[in-house]
């Protein structure tokens, strides 16, 4: 034991837990169940947000605009303004909320996935973690949140 310790191999009792291994044990309470995270789309859609997508909301506009177009060109103005108007409402309504399931996807799959891009993304407001399990213990969010702390206080 002094011999490994004296070749820089520290016991595990006082080897400090690397970034990488608290968010592998992040994903895995996660998946247990044991932590909730909770995700606000509307913050994480920011075009510096490393889960934001332009094109999740470029495909219903550019479809609604092109088939306003041509509704206006073989029809006339009156049903290319109201295809533009549904267009309009349609994606208020299940346009945002395919952008939120996306964003949700993106960082429950490529965020949780990446240590660089979960450091990126906690800079932003919109994720709080909670203790399921611990009702004690204080939510965490992002970004004056210190994440790592509260997976070690939860394990």
């Amino acid at each position: 034991m002094l011999a490994a310790i004296m070749d820089g191999d520290l016991p595990s009792e006082t080897a400090p837990e690397s970034a990488e291994a608290l968010l592998a044990a992040l994903r895995r309470l996660d998946a247990e169940g044991r932590l909730v995270l909770r995700i606000e789309p509307r913050r994480l859609t920011h075009i510096d947000s490393p889960v934001a997508s332009e094109a999740d909301g470029n495909i219903w506009v550019y479809g609604f605009l092109a088939l306003a177009a041509a509704l206006w060109l073989w029809r006339g103005a009156v049903p290319g303004l109201a295809a533009l108007g549904v267009g309009l409402a349609v994606y208020a309504t299940l346009g945002r909320a395919y952008m939120h399931r996306r964003i949700e996807r993106r960082v429950r799959g490529t965020a949780l996935g990446s240590l660089e891009t979960w450091r990126k993304l906690w800079r932003f407001r919109g994720l709080t973690l909670s203790a399921s399990d611990r009702p004690g213990l204080a939510d965490c969010a992002s970004p004056e949140g210190n994440w790592m702390a509260f997976v070690r206080a939860l394990r």
